[in-house]
């Protein structure tokens, strides 16, 4: 099992952006794990323009389902990053919004949205070189496959 306690460890002559010590790479990996779910930042920069209802925040995200959004809500509101008001009324209704804490990771990624604009073009590249690497070496694997079964066997 991979453990992050023995994967990074710190050395006075390592890059200034190595992980300082053990425990801040746990952390960052729990920061990290909150933001797993595809629809986790998408749903909490869109609260971010304020209280949103459960459909406001459906119609507001392209291409999430309704069990998907709700997942999310819930691993949001569990983690502490969103904040679910029910009031009791017929119907009733439901108000989201975020919490500090969510306001405050939201702001924590800025950097992050910063950097991905910096990279995109030579991300892009590495990607579409990646994905010819494997589409050549499908066609090889096929020449092989093909070539091995027009070889006569001889018992």
């Amino acid at each position: 099992m991979f453990s992050l306690r023995r994967a990074v460890t710190w050395h006075p002559d390592a890059m200034s952006t190595a992980l300082p010590n053990d425990d801040a790479a746990e952390r960052l990996q729990a920061a990290v794990g909150v933001l797993a779910s595809k629809w986790s930042v998408l749903v909490l920069a869109d609260l971010a323009a304020g209280t949103r209802r459960f459909h406001e925040l459906l119609r507001d995200i392209d291409g999430v389902s309704r069990r998907m959004l709700s997942a999310t809500l819930r691993r949001l509101e569990r983690d502490g990053l969103v904040l679910r008001h029910v009031y009791p009324r017929v119907p009733s209704h439901v108000d989201y919004q975020l919490t500090d804490a969510g306001e405050a990771l939201l702001r924590a990624l800025i950097p992050l949205a910063e950097w991905e604009e910096q990279h995109h073009d030579v991300l892009a590249h590495a990607r579409e070189r990646y994905d010819r690497m494997l589409e050549q070496r499908a066609r090889g694997d096929e020449l092989q496959a093909w070539q091995q079964a027009r070889t006569p066997r001889i018992s």
